[in-house]
């Protein structure tokens, strides 16, 4: 209940109210290099300018978790670098050491996985942009799934024509 409401209240202050005054507004030409500067330099904001609300929501949400979580483990790993350093005892030297290896560790994956989860958000960005303007009427295939009385059936249509 509390997160949709914080999600409704969020969607309720990003998304235009000029409908809402009686404007109808005309949508404006997104520029490709615009969405994707602009995904590289804030999470999310990419996806917020081409008016996809709930992937920019979702992408800004990743990111940011990513980021605290770097910022967590470099912190950590800090922390157990300098206890090492400082240890006289060897039993509690390398118990440090080891703590420090893994935050490292999971400091360094964090931080390959935020770059590749910006990488995504900006050429996303950029790709939607681009089929900002492309208007498709019909679909050619459509997938869902059919609940049959032993389970549930996946379905493909195709309109061949």
């Amino acid at each position: 209940m509390r997160l949709s409401l914080t999600i409704s209240l969020l969607l309720a202050i990003i998304l235009p109210i000029g409908s809402a005054l009686g404007q109808e507004r005309e949508p404006k030409a997104t520029n490709p290099t615009g969405a994707l500067l602009r995904s590289a330099f804030v999470p999310g904001w990419g996806q917020f300018y081409n008016r996809k609300y709930i992937k920019g929501t979702v992408i800004a949400l990743g990111e940011s978790y990513l980021i605290f979580g770097i910022y967590d483990d470099w912190k950590e790993a800090s922390r157990f670098e300098r206890n090492f350093k400082n240890a006289t005892d060897l039993t509690i030297k390398a118990r440090e050491f080891a703590n420090f290896e893994n935050a490292r560790d999971r400091r360094n994956l964090k931080m390959w996985i935020m770059a590749a989860a910006v990488f995504y958000s900006m050429f996303d960005a950029y790709v939607d942009a681009h089929l900002a303007n492309f208007d498709q009427k019909d679909k050619a295939y459509e997938v869902f799934l059919s609940p049959q009385s032993d389970g549930i059936q996946l379905v493909l249509t195709l309109d061949i024509k």
